[in-house]
């Protein structure tokens, strides 16, 4: 199942992972946000099976994001994988300004 997600509840899963993985949909020509340990996807027609093979176990909890303005790769990443079966599906449609979340500034 997947399920939109609220500014804070993203910020809380930045401060606490919980076994959750944080996958940023940055476009190709985009520089990532520097939170940690976040994985770097490009959402493209490759996403379904990169994101597959790097995470097999379909419970894995899992938040797909993007901090540019108007994106809809997370909705659409989110979508593929509820397709494929995971479980656990959760996303952001952020801003740029979201980048301070991790130092405590929001």
């Amino acid at each position: 199942m997947k399920y939109e997600i609220p500014r804070e509840a993203f910020k809380q899963r930045l401060e606490d992972r919980l076994n959750f993985v944080m996958v940023d949909l940055l476009p190709a020509d985009r520089t990532p946000a520097k939170f940690e340990n976040v994985v770097h996807i490009n959402y493209s027609s490759q996403f379904k099976t990169q994101f597959s093979s790097q995470f097999p176990n379909k419970n894995q909890n899992v938040i797909l994001y993007s901090l540019e303005t108007g994106d809809d790769a997370p909705a659409r990443a989110a979508n593929d994988l509820d397709e494929l079966g995971y479980h656990f599906v959760y996303f952001y449609n952020g801003t740029p300004d979201d980048v301070v979340l991790d130092k405590g500034l929001n």
